[in-house]
């Protein structure tokens, strides 16, 4: 099988995903890690240099199993060659950490800053809560992330299509923040519109909230 061949086979597969369980969040992390490792507000937000790597892995690690998992919508294209991680509408509340929580997780949250950017993690958190659309209800893209390997070759959106008809199926409509220009072009071909543009801070890279209006599948 030639690379040609080879990629669409992975578009073929990434076309009908399954849904990862819990006791894979391991690999799931280590998917959306990699796929995120160039991604600007990431790399303004978390640790610098070598230590990255590992303050990502801890971060979906804990974003998937606290405000992922028991929602049962973390889609894996075979192989996890892709990754599109959503919440339903009556998960959204999962976005908003009250303080309490913010204190108990400090041990991990200095894992993915380390103390020199634990103020910058915190105003993300607070952007991204303050711009987030309260209504109308509304499915939401947590993680979209594609295996480095694999991007370009039509595997991300080969998922997206295939998770977002799902929703079409409710008729709900859906939202993301973008935080890579790479990706809007993506994401519009899918249907997103970018509704607002917002920064964490003044030195921060900008974030796109994009919407897609409801569709009957």
């Amino acid at each position: 099988m030639d690379a040609h061949e080879e990629a669409h086979a992975a578009r073929l597969a990434a076309a009908a995903p399954r849904k990862a369980v819990a006791a894979e969040i391991p690999r799931l992390a280590a998917l959306l890690a990699a796929a995120f490792a160039a991604d600007p507000v990431m790399r303004w937000g978390f640790r610098e240099g070598a230590g990255l790597a590992g303050a990502l892995n801890a971060y979906f690690t804990y974003a998937l199993t606290r405000q992922c998992a028991q929602h049962d919508a973390m889609f894996v294209a075979p192989g996890f060659q892709a990754a599109s991680v959503w919440l339903p509408p009556s998960g959204l509340s999962s976005l908003s950490i009250p303080a309490w929580r913010m204190a108990l997780m400090l041990p991990t949250l200095l894992k993915i800053t380390g103390f020199s950017r634990l103020g910058r993690a915190a105003a993300l958190g607070e952007a991204m809560e303050k711009h987030h659309p309260p209504e109308p209800p509304h499915w939401y893209l947590f993680f979209f992330g594609v295996d480095p390997a694999m991007q370009g070759k039509g595997v991300g959106s080969a998922i997206l299509e295939a998770t977002l008809a799902r929703i079409d199926a409710e008729g709900m409509p859906a939202h993301l923040d973008n935080s890579n220009p790479r990706n809007t072009r993506l994401y519009e071909r899918h249907g997103f519109r970018v509704v607002t543009e917002y920064r964490a801070r003044k030195d921060a890279p900008p974030i796109w909230g994009m919407w897609r209006d409801a569709r009957r599948a």
